[in-house]
């Protein structure tokens, strides 16, 4: 009989304090979980984390049933969720994108459009301002996982992307991510 793996999706967000990731993978960690994804970052003066848990039915259990309290103690809020693993294709080629350029209300939205107009779809959002050391320029950087059919034809796709780079006044690199 095939091992079914049983999963935790868990959403936090507070107030950022000292230690708090290790705070957060310790209580995890101690009610027997694995933690097989996370994502955990400063957004603003504020914590935010995402983690995919695994574990046997009772010990996911165990922490889906403390969570409110762990977070509490921590001064977070929670969300959590049975999840399943993520679902493979293998008609679609994943994509590293990065995109430097300058801060425009309508940035990230034109990116977007970008790739759903070629008929790919981004699975993964990084976003960050800053200002230029040197001049002081309002800048974006974005960073993506995009996931393009394995149809598309990587030079023309390419080329669309530089154009787009080009109209944003961006720099930008579209690169197979290899694994």
């Amino acid at each position: 009989m095939p091992h079914t793996q049983h999963l935790l999706s868990i959403a936090l967000n507070g107030p950022q304090q000292a230690d708090l990731s290790r705070s957060v993978v310790s209580e995890i960690a101690s009610r027997g979980c694995s933690i097989l994804e996370c994502r955990l970052y400063p957004v603003g003066d504020q914590f935010a984390a995402n983690l995919l848990v695994s574990g046997n039915w009772s010990s996911l259990g165990r922490l889906e049933t403390a969570l409110p309290a762990i977070a509490g103690d921590l001064g977070l809020t929670a969300h959590c969720t049975r999840s399943a693993p993520r679902p493979m294709d293998d008609k679609l080629r994943p994509y590293a994108v990065e995109i430097i350029a300058p801060q425009e209300a309508g940035l990230l939205r034109d990116v977007l459009e970008f790739f759903r107009s070629h008929d790919a779809s981004v699975v993964e959002i990084a976003a960050q301002h800053y200002d230029a050391a040197q001049t002081g320029a309002a800048l974006a950087n974005l960073q993506l996982v995009v996931h393009v059919p394995v149809n598309a034809h990587p030079p023309a796709l390419r080329e669309s992307f530089m154009d787009l780079c080009d109209e944003l006044h961006a720099d930008g690199l579209l690169d197979p991510i290899k694994n």
